[in-house]
């Protein structure tokens, strides 16, 4: 008897443990693991499977949630108040339409119909999500087990949330058989013994309501009781609402006077909509000895779904009154009680937050945003710790609210990082869904981030944390430029968009790149961190015209310093011409003066030799539509330069019709200061914009014609065509003098670079076609330069023995022509004429060869006019005088 004794204890022990185990797998959403060991303990106790059915099927609890996220499910016994999945309190639903709640308070109305009948997840709170994080007044002792949940502080990150929040719900009071510290593990009296008497003589039988007159000892029956309650949580779960009322009216019916069964068979009735019965099991279950800790809470929630808010709020006031309300019930408290909307959308933020605290599951994080959109339609705008919040809202499904959320922080706070790098990431995996405007919002967002020295900072800390290892700043360009291809490779090709979104990003970020060169454009109202971003996000901001006074006055800065260099230029010629004087009386005071005195000197030189950077100067234009033609233009793609700046207007303009090339906007256009912030602040902005237009149109034909002339296989009249177009251009914008500047100086770089190539006949044909473009006021500096490359090439060919000499002679004609100051190519010139001479009476052209005596004779002369007593010159006379003379006494047979 003794030894049957231990045995049956043995048992019973291992199956309160597989109950209690049970009760864990719940609490982590593993309905499979938690059907096993409720199972086990069943036939631990000698009574079998207790019915239970397999089935891996998700549904939810009487609350119209499933075993992941039901926070009220647990009975006495279970866990007290614990919460049987992880999650937060999770309510009988009012209905979509059962209270609205507006900026005055809540108002009360008939229960909704066409939600779903579970959960207070679809009160009518308005649209949008949260904003904010709970003050003070929600860091509320959560009820269950006296556990403190605190809400997040301004402080925690967008990548979790704050470590200090425990899962709310959990009761830490369990005993050894899951006894809550309100009650026992069904519901039943506080008798604890194991085969202790009990209120009346429980029996096992079928689930029919009819049992078997079999009596349990009291240990067994509130073994299986649990069991069987567990057993239809988990059929709850999976959404086999009649399987679980079975197994629930079981246990009841085992042990009439438990609480637990009757709580749960009130979440059944609640979980299919009949809201009578949930109430009167609800009721019948706080009317027990020991009444189970949630059964106010969820009578609360059915009195509010059937249109009873008084009675609902009878509840939480006697719910609260006997310990602290979980988050779910304190904001419904604050809907029925009239709080402000303030209150109501911090009471939701706060039950998101704590419906997070639990496992990962997705019927929480559905939950959770829920509750955050309900509370961003109370309470919108920006509030701290966003990124928090909206990552919340992504994993609850809720992207656009989340998207809404970030863009009201960047517009209170544009210099976060922490907003802007959450925002940026939630707009890049908006996907196939995101719109052109999407798209633009996206890159504007990484744009910002790429020069932010705060987001690298962030960046190599992080990584210094996570790796244990110091990050040397030096490795920011690497990362950023990895970043910028990554970001490239994972924009869509066509997002329908006014630009491709690769050059859209190159703009933007070249863009961000000139503003930071400058120390940034400075906050709103001068406080707070500047800004590194480009034009887009100007526009995002709505600071297009505080941005065009800011690139307006860098602007007038930058032609100040230009005047200031080249003044300082001048002086410094001045002085070098001084120092070659200098005495040495003079260095010798120079060096008495101190070091003081040279590093003010040092000073006075930067200032003065100071000039503005090339990045500096072209502000106004990165931040405008003429961003795109320069970005061209610096990669070498002169052709779609000059495309893009064929039109630059808005759509609407555009579709209103007008001139097509180097159009602006109308004057009368809202959308021009948006594209074109960098002009936002000059005066006559859309005559400024056209002028520039055609400045860049100009070089870019510029560049069209260098390339043309210095390709592998260069179209010298493509080359001259394009320059005189450029040049025609010129004109009408006032910069013809300075065009054919630049183009003369293009063709002798390239010549040069082809004469020392030793390529002579591409020099020779680059001067040539650039002087047939240019007019008289620069084919000086190109006639000088072509004279010397024709000398070169005459005198190079002429030394060849099997070469004629025509060429040669030819090409040093045109040299002294261009030149006649070149000694080398007037010496070259009379010994090619002497042979050119030679040969031509060698083949019996006598008259031939007098010709071209005569013409060494005169050209010589000529040049010992500019060369006197040049000896080579004399002797080369002499010579060619007496090969004349010999000629003319020859006779000529043409001429007998």
């Amino acid at each position: 008897m003794t030894t049957q004794t231990t045995k049956t204890r043995t048992d019973l022990s291992q199956a309160e443990q597989a109950c209690a185990e049970g009760e864990s797998a719940l609490e982590r959403g593993d309905t499979s693991a938690a059907e096993n060991h409720f199972t086990r303990a069943l036939r631990l106790a000698g009574v079998g499977d207790g019915g239970a059915t397999e089935g891996d099927g998700r549904g939810g609890d009487g609350w119209g949630h499933d075993a992941q996220g039901d926070a009220h499910a647990g009975d006495a016994g279970d866990a007290g108040d614990a919460v049987d999945a992880g999650g937060p309190e999770r309510g009988i639903d009012v209905g979509s339409d059962a209270y609205g709640v507006d900026a005055g308070g809540p108002a009360c109305g008939s229960p909704g119909t066409g939600g779903p009948p579970h959960g207070p997840d679809t009160y009518d709170l308005g649209t949008g999500g949260p904003t904010g994080v709970p003050d003070a007044e929600s860091q509320a002792a959560d009820r269950n087990a006296g556990t403190l949940v605190h809400g997040p502080d301004a402080e925690t990150d967008a990548d979790g949330l704050n470590a200090a929040t425990p899962v709310p719900g959990r009761d830490v009071e369990r005993d050894a058989y899951g006894l809550g510290a309100r009650g026992s593990t069904d519901g039943s009296d506080t008798d604890r013994g194991m085969y202790g008497p009990g209120a009346g003589s429980p029996t096992l039988g079928p689930a029919t309501g009819n049992p078997a007159r079999s009596p349990l000892p009291e240990g067994v029956a509130r073994v299986v009781a649990r069991a069987w309650t567990g057993v239809g949580r988990v059929r709850l779960a999976r959404g086999e609402g009649a399987g679980a009322e079975a197994e629930f009216e079981r246990a009841h019916a085992l042990r009439p006077s438990a609480a637990g069964p009757l709580h749960w068979l009130g979440c059944a009735a609640a979980h299919r909509g009949d809201l009578a019965a949930a109430e009167r099991h609800l009721t019948a279950s706080l009317a027990c000895a020991v009444p189970h800790g949630r059964s106010l809470v969820q009578r609360a929630y059915v009195h509010a779904r059937a249109g009873n808010p008084d009675s609902a709020l009878g509840d939480l006031r006697a719910a609260a009154s006997a310990g602290p309300l979980d988050d779910e019930a304190r904001w419904l408290f604050a809907v029925l009680a009239g709080g402000s909307t303030r209150e109501v959308a911090l009471r939701l933020r706060r039950a998101a937050l704590a419906a997070l605290g639990g496992h990962d599951g997705d019927e929480l994080r559905r939950r959770a945003a829920a509750l955050l959109v309900a509370a961003r339609g109370l309470d919108p705008g920006s509030w701290s710790s966003s990124p928090l919040y909206a990552v919340a809202l992504v994993r609850g499904g809720c992207r656009a609210a989340a998207v809404a959320l970030l863009d009201d922080a960047v517009r209170d706070d544009p210099s976060d990082h922490r907003v802007t790098h959450t925002l940026a990431v939630g707009l890049l995996n908006s996907g196939d869904a995101g719109s052109g405007s999407t798209w633009e919002r996206c890159v504007a967002a990484w744009a910002a981030l790429l020069h932010d020295a705060g987001f690298w900072a962030h960046v190599l800390e992080s990584a210094s944390r996570r790796y244990g290892v110091d990050v040397e700043p030096s490795l920011v360009p690497v990362l950023r430029a990895g970043l910028r291809e990554a970001l490239e490779r994972c924009l869509p090709d066509d997002a329908g968009t006014r630009v491709a979104l690769g050059p859209l990003l190159q703009r933007e970020a070249d863009a961000a790149k000139l503003l930071a060169a400058i120390g940034g454009f400075p906050a709103a109202g001068g406080g707070g961190a500047p800004l590194f971003c480009g034009p887009l996000r100007i526009a995002e901001l709505g600071r297009s015209a505080e941005f065009g006074a800011f690139a307006a006055a860098w602007e007038q800065s930058f032609a100040i310093a230009r005047t200031a260099s080249a003044s300082a230029s001048v002086d410094a010629r001045a002085q070098s011409f001084a120092a070659v004087s200098a005495t040495s009386a003079e260095v010798e005071a120079e060096t008495e003066t101190g070091p003081e005195a040279e590093a003010e000197a040092e000073t006075a030189t930067a200032t003065a030799t100071a000039t503005p950077s090339a990045a500096s100067t072209s502000l106004t234009y990165a931040f405008s539509e003429l961003g795109f033609a320069r970005l061209l233009l610096g990669q070498d793609k002169a052709v779609d330069a000059l495309a893009a700046l064929s039109e630059l207007r808005c759509p609407s303009c555009r579709a209103r019709g007008g001139p097509g090339a180097g159009a602006v906007c109308e004057p009368a256009c809202g959308r021009f200061d948006e594209l074109n912030p960098g002009y936002a602040g000059v005066p006559d902005k859309h005559l400024r914009l056209s002028l520039d237009a055609r400045g860049l149109a100009l070089e870019a034909r510029l560049s069209m014609g260098r390339s043309e002339m210095t390709s592998a296989r260069p179209d010298f009249g493509a080359a001259a065509a394009y320059w005189r177009r450029a040049l025609v251009h010129s004109r009408e914008i006032d910069r013809y003098r300075e065009t054919q500047t630049a183009i003369v100086d293009m063709a002798l770089g390239a010549a040069r670079a082809a004469h020392r190539d030793g390529r002579l006949s591409l020099a020779v044909s680059t001067l040539d076609a650039t002087r047939s473009v240019i007019g008289a006021n620069e084919r000086g500096r190109l006639e000088g330069q072509l004279a010397r490359v024709l000398a070169d090439r005459g005198i190079s060919v002429a030394n060849d023995a099997e070469a004629l000499l025509d060429r040669p002679a030819a090409d040093l004609r045109r040299s002294v022509a261009f030149n006649p100051h070149l000694l080398r190519a007037q010496v070259s010139l009379g010994i090619v004429l002497r042979g050119l001479a030679a040969a031509r009476w060698s083949s019996g052209s006598l008259s031939g060869a007098r010709d071209t005596l005569r013409e060494a004779v005169d050209q010589l002369t000529a040049a010992l006019a500019l060369f006197p007593d040049e000896p080579d010159l004399e002797e080369l006379r002499e010579a060619a005088v007496a090969d004349l003379d010999h000629v003319m006494w020859q006779p000529d047979e043409s001429e007998q």
